[in-house]
């Protein structure tokens, strides 16, 4: 019997940051792989109709993810992870941006400061993403722009994947 996910999404805007935990059925190695590996990233990341199209991921300390989102009709929406802290297994710590389709960052959004970590729990694993941003005027851009659903479906189809043993 598979047990309920957790799944705590929270805003606090008096710290410009959003925290959302969020458990999965499935062991420790599996998840990490999921975030870590393009071959499996790239399954989930990018919420449906769009697909997540991975440039470039060179998960390390110094390294960098540069990909893009592609919708169904060819739009493409590019964005980036530099990784500063790597901890396998345990925590990574990266700033990410939206950019052009040669990485430089939108000027328009402030880059965001993610830290996630990853915990077993209960026969499974829990996953809890810290992102800060520079402003309470940033956050709600980015919560506006429909992020907290793009963000949940993702997290959904990561769900389906583990579910499905495809990892």
């Amino acid at each position: 019997m598979n047990k309920a996910a957790i799944f705590d999404f929270t805003v606090e805007k008096e710290s410009s940051a959003i925290t959302v935990k969020r458990s999965f059925n499935a062991p420790l190695d599996p998840v990490w792989a999921a975030w870590t590996e393009a071959d499996i990233l790239c399954k989930w990341w990018a919420p449906k109709p769009y697909e997540c199209v991975i440039k470039s991921l060179d998960f390390r300390e110094g390294g960098r993810w540069f990909y893009c989102m592609q919708g169904p009709t060819g739009e493409r929406h590019f964005g980036y992870f530099d990784y500063e802290e790597v901890r396998p297994k345990k925590y990574f710590a990266a700033i990410s941006n939206f950019s052009d389709e040669h990485g430089n960052a939108n000027p328009a959004i402030k880059g965001r400061h993610w830290k996630i970590s990853f915990d077993p729990h209960a026969g499974g694993t829990l996953v809890t993403v810290r992102i800060l941003v520079d402003s309470v005027e940033t956050l709600e851009k980015i919560m506006q722009m429909g992020w907290k659903e793009g963000f949940t479906m993702g997290l959904d189809q990561l769900d389906e994947l583990l579910a499905a043993d495809n990892i």
